[in-house]
């Protein structure tokens, strides 16, 4: 019995995500790190004071969100990288399944492990750490969620772009590490400091966008950004703006990835 398209699909996600789980090392950086780090920062800032009669952990579970769901750029480049180096988009050039479907099987087996990166993080913040965010309103905190996971779907064309060029797996583990890192740390979501060198980059806006919805109760409409001290800022972009920033990065970041991807694999 000849499979549909969408079972092709399917079956291709469903191997990812198994080969994915038998590997220690997923659990190790992609959800073990994040796990460590937020344990960490609370038990070293989760008593102090902060703006708004919160704790500056309250604040800062932002940036350990941001900082596991920067992880997808490096399992989509490591995932790619890996079709390709064992030869497994060659092969299916010759079958029916093709590579279209391939690539589409690996992009929602990321973004199934991205949901499920998050849903532990905001389990050990709001439940286990018993976190606090504006008036309890649950319905914040699920559009607090999907602010986080649109962000790390962003991240996904890092990653593709990075296994276009990536040899191996091993060297697109490298490449990842070297973008996704120093770009969570100069976007002040990890460390808040006052330079303007932050606005370039993208876990910035998610990171303000979070923060002013979920902890301060703005809404999009909001006519600018808080960052630092928490005082608007009489320079800055409304809360929509930062949103469009976010969505053209992964439209950006998603075709630009498909193109050089396609095109470096057919050569």
């Amino acid at each position: 019995m000849i499979k549909t398209a969408f079972e092709q699909i399917m079956a291709i996600t469903i191997k990812n995500l198994k080969i994915k789980l038998r590997n220690y090392q997923t659990y190790f950086y992609s959800i073990g790190f994040p796990i460590l780090f937020t344990v960490l920062f609370y038990f070293m800032f989760g008593m102090e004071d902060a703006y708004g009669g919160y704790k500056v952990f309250d604040y800062a579970i932002a940036g350990m969100f941001i900082y596991a769901a920067s992880f997808g750029t490096i399992n989509a480049a490591t995932s790619l990288t890996r079709e390709k180096e064992t030869g497994t988009l060659l092969r299916l050039d010759t079958t029916p399944v093709g590579r279209s479907k391939i690539f589409i099987g690996t992009l929602l087996s990321e973004a199934f492990f991205l949901f499920i990166q998050l849903i532990i993080m905001f389990l050990l913040g709001y439940v286990a750490l018993g976190l606090r965010w504006y008036n309890n309103n649950f319905s914040l905190l699920i559009i607090g969620f999907l602010i986080m996971l649109f962000f790390g779907l962003s991240t996904l064309g890092i990653g593709i772009i990075i296994s276009a060029f990536a040899k191996t797996s091993d060297s697109a583990l490298g490449l990842a590490m070297m973008y996704a890192m120093p770009t969570v740390f100069l976007s002040g979501a990890l460390i808040p400091f006052n330079n303007p060198i932050i606005y370039c980059f993208p876990p910035f806006y998610a990171y303000m966008l979070y923060q002013q919805i979920v902890l301060l109760g703005d809404n999009f409409w909001t006519a600018t950004l808080r960052f630092y001290d928490m005082s608007p800022d009489p320079n800055g972009i409304p809360l929509w703006s930062a949103f469009l920033i976010l969505l053209s990065f992964l439209i950006v970041t998603l075709v630009l990835g498909i193109k050089f991807f396609q095109r470096k694999t057919l050569t």
